[in-house]
């Protein structure tokens, strides 16, 4: 016998028989339906708590800084830890980010130094690296042809209080009013680096006291060139922060430690690594740490997550997969009926030279074509009822709860809508051979049985 005639003896048996073979298929159809949803709903937990990682920071970055250890032979931080950071397995590049200390120094602008700053954040970074960074500027451009040239946090020049102004007048608060317009603005603004001193304006007589009024000395005149928008996943000093070359800073640094009296710092204050692949970022930080150097990343979030939503997936699949197994009972159930509704056919095509291959062909393809039928249908059907739920749970009062569901609970940013249920082409193509092969192993056995049955005891029958 041809394939082909195999296929349509199939169809007509199973046709011949339609409401045995219609429960059967609704028996695959609600196995396949559970599990594809059942395995959907992890998918998308999967995917809400991606999203919240996404938004905490970059997974493939690692925060280097110096080990708290006193030791004299302790690996200091330096060039020669940077070059070997960037020399190891699957690193993209090893960034220096350094913060200076102004110590008793402060930032001023405008006229005068009426504008004072006393506790500004200086980043200093290479200027190979700066664009690396992941910063976005909004106006202006990166520091490239004079000395000095610097980047303003969006936030930056709100951190300046008014000296002319009295005492909780002389700041503006943007956090309360968005609107509030800084007392000048950042970009094209020339900054000083600059150390304040008390002059003595008038001796003390019997019935006054010493009065004096502020000098300032400059130290070193910063521009800002470039305005960036704040993104703390490329750092804190995007949003209310200055950032300058390390060799700017370097300089700088010679010009306050003189001042100062401070000691030159002999390794950097942080060096951030950047990993190729999120998979390798466990193996590179173990690296960092084993060189003697503290290290952060998301790495120690992401992967307890991401083992959490594996176990739930898995859960949720295998109550899934308990269905499919029931419905493979039916099939094995059906098949074995049909088989000994059909002892004299099966004799009758033995008699007439039938092959023993062909008859189980016959057998089995029926099977398979009940899991083909069933997972086809329980596929359209996942689709919709996936469909609903995340209607239904966007337009439901306290969808965001849903959401929140959907992600285990820990969907917190409130960063953009999650869905509930995601069904990847992969699982339903994986769902519809799942089906046909549960078929087709849940007919094996009643194949075998058919197969045996002699040609002249199912005459008789």
């Amino acid at each position: 016998m041809s394939f082909f005639d195999i296929m349509q003896m199939c169809i007509r048996n199973l046709y011949r028989r339609k409401g045995r073979t219609a429960l059967t298929v609704s028996g695959v159809i609600i196995g396949c339906c559970a599990i594809v949803i059942m395995v959907s709903l992890g998918i998308g937990m999967k995917q809400a708590q991606d999203q919240m990682l996404a938004q905490m920071g970059n997974l493939t970055r690692i925060t280097v800084t110096p080990s708290p250890a006193k030791d004299a032979h302790k690996t200091l931080l330096d060039k020669k830890a940077v070059k070997k950071m960037g020399q190891l397995p699957d690193v993209t590049s090893a960034i220096v980010k350094n913060t200076l200390d102004l110590g008793e120094l402060q930032l001023t602008a405008g006229e005068k130094n009426r504008f004072q700053n006393a506790s500004a954040t200086i980043i200093g970074i290479p200027e190979k690296d700066l664009e690396k960074m992941g910063y976005t500027l909004t106006d202006g451009k990166y520091p490239k042809n004079r000395a000095f040239e610097v980047l303003a946090g969006q936030h930056f020049a709100y951190q300046f209080t008014d000296s002319r102004r009295p005492e909780g007048k002389n700041v503006v608060d943007y956090w309360d009013n968005e609107d509030a317009k800084p007392f000048f603005k950042a970009m094209g603004t020339e900054l000083s680096v600059a150390e304040k001193k008390q002059k003595k304006t008038s001796e003390p007589g019997e019935n006054q006291t010493a009065s004096s009024v502020a000098e300032w000395k400059e130290i070193q005149k910063l521009k800002i060139v470039g305005q960036l928008k704040e993104n703390y996943d490329a750092g804190e000093e995007t949003g209310s922060g200055l950032i300058m070359r390390l060799s700017d800073m370097e300089k700088l640094q010679k010009q306050i430690q003189k001042i100062s009296g401070q000691k030159k710092a002999k390794e950097y204050s942080q060096v951030v690594v950047n990993v190729k692949d999120i998979k390798s970022v466990e193996q590179v930080e173990n690296m960092v740490r084993q060189m003697g150097f503290q290290t952060y990343s998301m790495e120690s979030i992401r992967k307890p997550m991401e083992k959490d939503a594996r176990q739930k997936q898995m859960m949720l699949g295998g109550l899934g997969a308990i269905s499919l197994l029931v419905a493979a009972i039916g099939i094995a159930n059906t098949m074995i009926m049909s088989i000994t509704e059909r002892t004299r056919e099966i004799g009758i095509m033995k008699a007439v030279g039938c092959f023993l291959g062909d008859i189980r062909k016959e057998f089995l393809l029926e099977a398979a074509a009940i899991g083909f039928l069933g997972g086809s249908i329980g596929i359209l059907l996942s689709y919709l009822v996936s469909w609903l739920m995340n209607h239904i749970s966007s337009l439901a009062p306290g969808g965001g709860d849903m959401d929140m569901m959907a992600a285990g609970g820990m969907d917190m940013m409130g960063g953009g809508s999650t869905v509930m249920s995601v069904i990847p082409l992969w699982l339903a193509g994986f769902a519809l051979l799942f089906s046909v092969f549960m078929g087709v192993a849940a007919g094996y056995y009643p194949a075998n049985k058919a197969v045996k049955i002699s040609a002249l005891e199912a005459m008789k029958s």
